[in-house]
């Protein structure tokens, strides 16, 4: 084998070994402390009986419209039937704030794999431990794709879950009150089991607000 031949194999075995790297490199986008806080952090709402004005409307705590500005007086109308009684409309919940990880365990483990992992539970604990969320409760949740048994995709979940949160208290001062762990196990998939690609998706940790 010439000099040529060997140097154009030599460019295919790294190829084939960049491709996978290349592929976890792109696949680890590292959530920062600052993006986590701003997920989780709460928004002021309009305090009850406020008003804000928008284009001429008035928008009132009680939830009425009026004019910001009253039009001239116009000669009275003939009578109108009335109206039908108003009706309540169900409010639909609001979402709990939230915010998907992405932390990397070994195989059948709870073991945090790696210093992706370990830095990105580093921002988790730096975001939630803020002196703007001090108080707040969280929900750790662990979430697996759906490849094993259901039983052993559950406790797996759990375990890693209640792993996040021993780390989040012992090693990020949350009150151990304030951080409770769920185990999902694979029942809340966000991305198709049947490609390596959805299992990675599904393989997450989701760290919501439950106050």
């Amino acid at each position: 084998m010439n000099a040529l031949m060997r140097l154009v194999l030599a460019n295919l075995c790294l190829a084939v070994l960049l491709v996978p790297a290349a592929a976890q490199a792109q696949s680890e986008k590292m959530v920062s402390s600052e993006d986590i806080l701003r997920q989780l952090e709460k928004k002021p709402e309009p305090a009850p009986g406020a008003s804000r004005s928008f284009r001429g409307i008035r928008i009132t705590g009680a939830g009425e419209t009026q004019p910001a500005a009253q039009a001239a007086p116009q000669a009275p109308s003939a009578p109108q039937p009335s109206a039908e009684p108003t009706r309540d409309v169900a409010q639909t919940p609001k979402e709990k704030p939230a915010v998907t990880v992405y932390i990397y365990f070994k195989s059948g483990s709870a073991e945090l794999a790696g210093d992706f992992s370990r830095k990105q539970v580093a921002a988790v604990g730096k975001a939630l431990s803020a002196p703007a969320l001090a108080g707040a409760k969280f929900e750790i949740g662990g979430h697996t794709d759906s490849q094993g048994s259901d039983a052993l995709n559950q406790a797996l979940s759990e375990q890693r879950a209640a792993h996040i949160r021993d780390l989040l208290v012992n090693s990020y001062g949350m009150q151990a009150g304030n951080v409770s762990a769920v185990g999902y196990g694979k029942n809340q998939p966000v991305a198709d089991n049947d490609t390596e690609a959805g299992r990675a998706k599904n393989r997450r940790v989701v760290i919501k607000r439950l106050d």
